[in-house]
């Protein structure tokens, strides 16, 4: 009985368990489909800024001559240039090809240029040939820049190769674009005409092209659904346009979820709507990725993947809004502004200006503030300006409007101009001159020795107009450059008090700036802009006020040095800049160099309502003066500025005081001679200079306070 039962297991594993003949008889299992790639943010920096590529076909097929079919030549420049000013790209290559490649030009933000529009009028097909393959290889070769640009070719033809050498085949051209980047692209875009089979091929193969067909006499939208760049800059979160077809599902792929998702996952009316739940900094980059679709006319089409930016935050905050902007001739403004973390303001620039219009970025080495200096040098009353503000891979952004007004200063070398000139040609022989009636004729008889005593009493005169003169620029000039102050918040270079006095009417504007040419040579820039060169000696010191007469640069030493002009001496109410740095005694300026040039003033308010305090820049001091029992005077000073308000008696708010947020909250009240401190808002310190011990309420204000200010604004 168990034999038996042993026999029947064994029988039974036998037919349970296949030997080697059955296992290779089995067929192997299809191996499963590959899962589609996922919407994930590539490693590494990515791209900030777009370029467009047009290779643009201007055979004469192109206006229905030959072998053309329609005149859409027209259609296709009007298409470019409406693409270029919707989508903005940072950057345009515009190439032209027949019979081989014809011409490269290359555009940096041509929207709008006179130089596009001018490239675009002068476009004209009148090329034999077609030459499609050796062409495109030609424009895609020398295409660099794959990590600082995300890069969209456009193929517009409406006609296949023909080149009868067969010089390169369609993948040998599109394999001649090495340096691409992730989110690179081609469209090869036949106008009225068929993708041949090689070029279908080369584009199922590649990684990065796809071909549309489009009816004959048609020209698609260049940003249209499967078209369009692979970077898009988002402004509003709520509002984003894309390249993909209205009900086309979407994901997005985010640093952090947590703080910007999709609000719905479906393309609607060309946009897609964004969530933001957080701060995003600003330039962050996301990934928006669709799936492939078809549609008629396209061929090897691709999963979509667009590379956003999120701008969703303004790059700069304005510190001075109430700045005036009407600016009459020779007299100018400077706008100060905080940029957020993370735009590199070294990199800003402004766009094309008028000639009338002179602007000045500033900045201090590793800071986050800068000033753009705005100079009406010739605008007419009422004409107004918008200057742009460009960021490196941050697009534009609008400054606020400059306008011209009517008035102004007689530019202070054209003053000079209007002395008689010398007569052109021989001096004519003086004819005696008859004895003369009246006064007229006795003053020309007078006696040489009235003549000298008159003289000498003119010489007088204008030796103390020169010095009152002086003293009215030192106390009425001034300007916005920063004091260099030392670890105890203190000024280098003290400035005196000076008392300021009224200026006339119609005295010349005072030099505001110094310009040290490549050539070594030196001239004074007026408030107009006039540059008037002043000769100076190759060898020893000079004194620039002396040589050039102009009393309030008396004292201003330099003199010529290997490497430069070096800085003898600078006069203790007088400020002179090169940038954002001041210029000192011992200091070797460069040529090229251009120097700007203020008098010291008394930094007093005229009137106490100012304003906001963040035009003074950082750091702040606070000082009080007692006016009487009942008032004192608190004074915010910055590097750039003071604001004095005055406080009655009473409990006061200085941040209503003062119209500053960052110091609402902080409570005074006057008690006899003293401020004493009432509240101290959370974020804000208050100390005393050279300690780091936080003033607590209860306690009077010092001489000299300090105040720490949280580094956002």
């Amino acid at each position: 009985m168990q034999s038996a039962t042993l026999l029947t297991l064994a029988l039974g594993l036998s037919l349970t368990v296949p030997g080697p003949a059955a296992a290779q008889a089995t067929p192997p299992k299809p191996p499963s489909a590959p899962p589609p790639a996922a919407c994930t943010l590539p490693a590494g920096p990515l791209p900030a800024l777009t370029r467009a590529v047009f290779v643009l076909d201007t055979s004469g097929s192109m206006r229905g001559i030959g072998d053309g079919q329609a005149d859409i030549f027209g259609q296709v420049r009007t298409e470019l240039n409406r693409y270029v000013r919707v989508t903005r790209p940072d950057r345009v290559e515009l190439l032209t090809f027949d019979a081989g490649l014809r011409t490269r030009r290359g555009f940096d933000r041509p929207a709008g240029t006179a130089q596009w529009n001018t490239a675009l009028q002068g476009l004209r097909a009148d090329g034999n040939n077609t030459y499609l393959y050796r062409s495109l290889r030609a424009a895609l070769e020398p295409l660099t820049g794959g990590t600082q640009y995300v890069t969209t070719v456009f193929v517009l033809t409406d006609g296949i190769d023909n080149d009868t050498a067969r010089s390169f085949t369609a993948a040998q051209a599109l394999a001649a674009f090495r340096e691409r980047g992730p989110f690179d692209r081609l469209h090869y875009v036949a106008l009225g005409t068929g993708i041949p089979a090689e070029a279908r091929q080369a584009l199922a193969a590649s990684t990065y092209a796809d071909g549309l067909t489009v009816p004959l006499g048609q020209v698609p939208r260049l940003d249209g659904p499967g078209l369009g760049s692979g970077l898009l800059r988002v402004e509003d979160a709520a509002a984003l346009r894309v390249p993909l077809a209205d009900g086309t599902r979407v994901t997005l792929a985010t640093p952090d979820a947590r703080t910007l998702r999709l609000a719905e996952d479906v393309v609607a009316g060309g946009q897609v709507r964004l969530q933001q739940t957080g701060r995003v900094p600003y330039g962050a980059a996301a990934v928006l990725c669709a799936p492939r679709t078809t549609a008629p006319g396209r061929v090897a089409p691709r999963p979509q993947r667009l590379l956003l930016r999120l701008n969703l935050q303004s790059p700069v905050t304005l510190l001075n809004p109430g700045a005036d902007r009407a600016l009459a001739r020779g007299e100018d403004t400077v706008l100060r502004y905080r940029a957020t973390p993370g735009v590199a303001v070294g990199g800003l620039t402004l766009g094309a200006l008028p000639a009338g219009l002179v602007a000045v970025v500033s900045h201090l080495p590793g800071a986050r503030d800068f000033s753009v200096r705005l100079t009406n040098r010739s605008l007419n009353p009422g004409q107004t300006v918008t200057p742009l503000l460009r960021l490196p891979g941050a697009g534009e952004i609008r400054l606020p409007a400059v306008q011209g007004r009517a008035g102004g200063r007689t530019p202070y070398a054209a003053a000079a101009v209007k002395a008689a000139p010398k007569a052109s040609g021989p001096t004519p022989t003086p004819r005696p001159t008859p004895p003369q009636q009246g006064p007229a004729g006795r003053w020309r008889d007078a006696p040489a020795w009235l003549w000298a005593l008159v003289l000498l009493v003119l010489a007088g005169g204008v030796f103390v107009w020169a010095r009152a003169r002086q003293g009215r620029s030192a106390g009425a000039g001034g300007g916005w450059r920063p004091l260099r102050r030392s670890a105890a918040g203190a000024s280098t270079r003290p400035r005196p008090a000076l008392r300021p006095a009224p200026i006339p009417r119609d005295e010349p504007p005072a030099v505001e700036g110094i310009e040290y040419g490549a050539g070594r040579v030196l001239s004074l820039v007026a408030a107009g802009g006039e540059v008037t060169p002043v000769p100076i000696p190759l060898g020893g010191p000079f004194d620039l006020g002396q040589l050039a007469r102009v009393p309030h640069l008396s004292g201003l030493r330099a003199e010529q040095h290997r490497d430069g002009l070096r800085i003898l001496r600078v006069p203790a109410d007088l400020e002179v800049s090169q940038g954002a740095r001041l210029v000192e005694a011992g200091d070797v300026v460069r040529p090229g160099a251009l120097l700007g040039v203020a008098v010291g003033r008394a930094g007093r308010a005229p009137h106490p309502p100012l304003g906001t305090l963040a035009g003074l820049g950082l750091p702040l001091t606070l000082r009080h003066e007692s006016l009487r029992h009942d008032a004192a005077n608190v004074r915010a000073a910055g590097p750039y500025g003071q604001h004095t308000v005055t406080l009655p008696a009473g409990q006061s708010d200085l941040g209503t005081a003062f119209g500053a947020p960052a110091l609402g909250g902080l409570k005074v009240t006057l008690s006899g001679p003293n401020v004493l401190l009432v509240e101290v808002p959370r974020g804000l310190r208050l100390r005393r200079s050279g300690e780091t011990a936080p003033l607590q309420p209860g306690s009077y204000l010092p001489d000299l306070t300090l105040v720490d200010l949280p580094d956002e604004p």
